[in-house]
């Protein structure tokens, strides 16, 4: 398993397994369809807003970088939260940057229990091609920095009265 050495890298390097400036490319990901205003979205609408608000609070956070960003506890606890604020912390402290976004393509998989769910598990294709890192300094592109399409699956759990992801698993290039 490869160390975690910067935002992107979590998605290039960063695999184990789940237990409990410039123009920035849009992230997106495939949602259910938007429930009537008289209902409550569900928790797997919820959750998969949190794992897409997730990634792109780290996009953001790491321009700066900023490992303190708040919008990363909006969507991110636990172990997941803890991965991401290392990374920003590391880039922080060696004078990296990122620009741009991963492109996500995800879905919920599971809910459990269905009828009132206290987990949910999301899928994904994200594509790191266009999230790239860079010196802070120069600005010059950091060329030792695999991007591409990859496998990425997280667990979401309500805490504190919303959904956060808590862990995520990230595959190796061309795993999707």
């Amino acid at each position: 398993m490869a160390g975690l050495v910067g935002v992107s890298a979590l998605l290039s390097t960063a695999c184990s397994a789940t237990d409990g400036g410039e123009s920035t490319p849009s992230t997106q990901a495939t949602t259910p369809a938007s429930a009537p205003a008289s209902e409550a979205p569900s928790a797997q609408q919820e959750a998969l807003a949190s794992y897409v608000g997730m990634w792109q609070a780290m996009a953001k956070a790491g321009e700066f970088p900023d490992p303190d960003a708040p919008e990363l506890r909006r969507y991110a606890a636990d172990r997941a939260l803890a991965r991401i604020v290392d990374v920003l912390f590391t880039y922080r402290e060696t004078g990296v940057v990122t620009r741009g976004a991963p492109v996500l393509n995800a879905r919920t998989t599971g809910a459990s229990p269905a009828d009132e769910p206290t987990e949910v598990t999301v899928a994904d294709c994200a594509d790191s091609t266009n999230w790239t890192k860079h010196k802070k300094t120069t600005g010059e592109l950091i060329e030792d920095d695999p991007r591409g399409r990859r496998n990425i699956t997280a667990v979401v759990k309500p805490i504190d009265g919303s959904w956060k992801v808590v862990s995520f698993d990230v595959g190796d290039i061309g795993s999707c």
